[in-house]
């Protein structure tokens, strides 16, 4: 591997912004300098020995450009296997390079669900070679799969995800009281436990009274408040009992924001998320654009919306991620809110909201670091190597120009799917080149190689090749 020195740039991290250069050697960050000029004899810079053999290292001009830890999105779903006609693993993984996301974790509803240990084998040997970003997989808690969790935890899982309400492949939950000795297991294996927060039973019987949804205002009643806001607190009060490290998916009303912030104050462990669509777009955006931007739970109202932004800048809300869920356009341009699929692409596109929303005052880079990259690693186990730009960790950044003004057109998309609600709209902030342990897979809108690697969760025996042993 050629080393690299990213030169010229402005540093961001979740604790500021300040000039300097990063020396990476190895795939990880070998030295971070404060101020180029101090060193410009490379073959004089020694920084716990760093300094040596420079006359070998590649440089990579970031002059006039920000240089931000790479993004990890904990949050994505890329259809593979079984749903590969909506998104595979290439395609998904080069749309996170171009929007500057180095590390995904990928949800387990696909086809079949990651249910067991030799499934979660299955999946991870498929994608070996497929990824042009680091990696870690979801195991899913179904209805049946209790005695499987340790044996997925085991082999590798990153996390578990549980859907409480209907969703994409219709995973059904064990029922409330089953969930007290799952959440009790899981506490035990120590691993995130990711929550769609929304009672199927509370949505299935407005389903029946609504009937099908013609207009937005009638699939907003499908899927009414009470829905969202039982399950969490339930998801919230199981945590305090249990001690499960839960993690709350994509929030969408700001009385669950409430809920969350009274579960922290009473000390349970728990961290929330919230995503692009419900801080930039209103019930009124998706009036207007259709069943294009149907997603679950759905975007609610404008006051919903500033109380997710102030769920972020007072700490009750832990980060952004996407909730990458590609659908064709065909799949998503059906005149009913009831046929029309759930979900939206995210991958690169979240990062150019984010930053023009900096540029509004919204928000700012250390904030968008702290997010989008620091929070995320620290809550999925993964600090010790993403997240930050610091000596040690992986060599993983987004090098983005602020003042690059664009309208996104379809062309600029690299997901299968291309019907993006913000087709049209005009952007300030652009990736320029996006680089994964020290390979730059991105380099001025040129895609490299896709070198992305699996990453175990907590419960591999690191370096071993072999599960570690959980409990007795």
């Amino acid at each position: 591997m050629t080393d690299l020195l990213v030169r010229g740039g402005m540093i961001v991290t979740a604790g500021g912004v300040f000039p300097g250069d990063i020396l990476v050697r190895g795939g990880r960050i070998a030295a971070v300098v404060q101020r180029a000029e101090e060193f410009p004899n490379w073959g004089t810079w020694v920084a716990g020995g760093a300094g040596e053999g420079m006359e070998h290292v590649r440089v990579l001009d970031a002059t006039g450009l920000h240089v931000l830890p790479g993004l990890v999105d904990v949050h994505v779903h890329l259809r593979d296997p079984g749903l590969t006609h909506k998104e595979d693993f290439l395609s998904g993984t080069a749309a996170a390079a171009f929007g500057g996301v180095t590390t995904v974790l990928e949800m387990p509803n696909t086809l079949p669900p990651v249910a067991t240990a030799a499934l979660f084998a299955q999946k991870r040997e498929r994608l070996a070679g497929r990824s042009y970003v680091d990696y870690g997989l979801y195991g899913v808690i179904d209805e049946a799969n209790f005695p499987h969790l340790r044996e997925l935890a085991e082999a590798g899982a990153i996390a578990f995800k549980l859907f409480l309400g209907p969703t994409t492949g219709d995973i059904r939950a064990p029922g409330w009281g089953r969930l007290q000795d799952v959440f009790a297991l899981v506490a035990e294996l120590g691993l995130p436990l990711v929550v769609h927060a929304e009672d199927r039973d509370v949505i299935e019987y407005a389903q029946a009274q609504v009937g099908e949804a013609r207009d937005y205002r009638a699939f907003l009643a499908t899927r009414p408040p009470f829905g969202e806001l039982a399950a969490t607190q339930t998801t919230c009060l199981l945590a305090q009992v249990s001690g499960a490290r839960v993690h709350i998916a994509h929030v969408s009303l700001g009385d669950a924001v409430d809920l969350i912030r009274e579960a922290k104050e009473r000390g349970a462990p728990v961290t929330a998320e919230t995503c692009p669509p419900y801080l930039f777009m209103t019930a009124e955006d998706c009036e207007r654009l259709g069943p294009a931007s149907k997603i679950l739970p759905p975007i609610r109202e404008r006051k919903d919306q500033e109380r997710l932004w102030e769920g972020l800048h007072d700490g009750t809300l832990d980060l952004i991620a996407t909730d990458h869920a590609p659908h064709l356009t065909e799949e998503k341009a059906s005149k009913s809110w009831s046929a029309a699929p759930g979900g939206m692409i995210g991958l690169e596109t979240m990062l150019p909201q984010l930053l023009t929303a900096v540029g509004e005052g919204r928000l700012t880079l250390p904030q968008l670091v702290e997010w989008t990259s620091t929070r995320p690693a620290t809550i999925f186990g993964l600090a010790g190597r993403k997240g930050d730009i610091r000596p040690g960790l992986d060599a993983d950044f987004v090098l983005v120009d602020l003042d690059a003004e664009w309208t996104l057109q379809p062309e600029h998309l690299h997901s299968k799917s291309k019907n993006s609600p913000l087709l049209g709209a005009r952007l300030r902030g652009k990736v320029v080149h996006t680089i994964v342990r020290g390979h730059v897979v991105v380099e001025n809108g040129k895609l490299g190689e896709p070198i992305g690697q699996w990453l175990p969760g907590a419960c591999w025996t690191a370096g071993t090749g072999q599960p570690a042993r959980i409990g007795g």
